[in-house]
């Protein structure tokens, strides 16, 4: 199956996706250049650890198509990536959610955020992949790769590690994080060294 799915990928410069169930986790990956999918359960319990994808919830795609010069490339050039064509979120189902964050950061002192959310029956899920979260901050904040860190920029949050840094003294900042239409936030003051 890997080697059909990737063969039709690269002969044909047309996106090839993988979605399976049945597993009981939320789980993706690539294979030569294929996305795979493993969907998770919706009502029934999961099959692994909360922190390894054992959560309820279900997920969406979004498919944009793939056009004839991005075909044309990926033919071309199969060892390259392809076309990014395909999107999948992971919709956690949410009965609590909570970001805990320090009340204050001193600058050049990173600090560790982390949210989490409960799902019925009391487990308790990080808020990590393959959990889909939206990541929101104050004007002042970056939030993402510190590559797009700006001159007015006085905090600078990235979702994939956790990590807040304060760049500058300033007024407090506030950090948004929402999963499945559940919001969750926090104020934290950035403080002189």
């Amino acid at each position: 199956m890997e080697q059909w799915l990737a063969d039709f990928q690269h002969r044909t410069g047309k996106g090839a996706l993988f979605v399976g169930g049945h597993v009981g986790t939320f789980h993706a990956d690539r294979v030569d250049g294929v996305p795979y999918v493993i969907n998770g359960n919706s009502g029934k319990t999961p099959s692994t650890p909360a922190d390894r994808g054992g959560f309820t919830g279900w997920t969406e795609f979004g498919v944009d198509p793939v056009t004839p010069a991005e075909a044309d490339r990926a033919r071309r050039d199969p060892l390259a990536e392809g076309p990014r064509w395909v999107d999948a979120e992971v919709h956690a189902h949410v009965d609590q959610l909570t970001l805990t964050a320090p009340a204050s950061v001193a600058v050049g002192v990173p600090a560790r955020v982390t949210a989490t959310l409960t799902q019925p029956g009391g487990r308790t899920v990080p808020v990590a992949a393959p959990v889909s979260a939206d990541w929101s901050g104050s004007a002042t904040v970056h939030i993402g790769p510190v590559a797009g860190v700006r001159p007015w920029h006085t905090a600078h949050f990235d979702p994939a590690t956790g990590t807040l840094t304060a760049l500058r003294p300033g007024a407090p900042i506030r950090l948004t994080v929402t999963v499945n239409n559940v919001l969750a936030e926090a104020t934290v003051k950035i403080t002189a060294r």
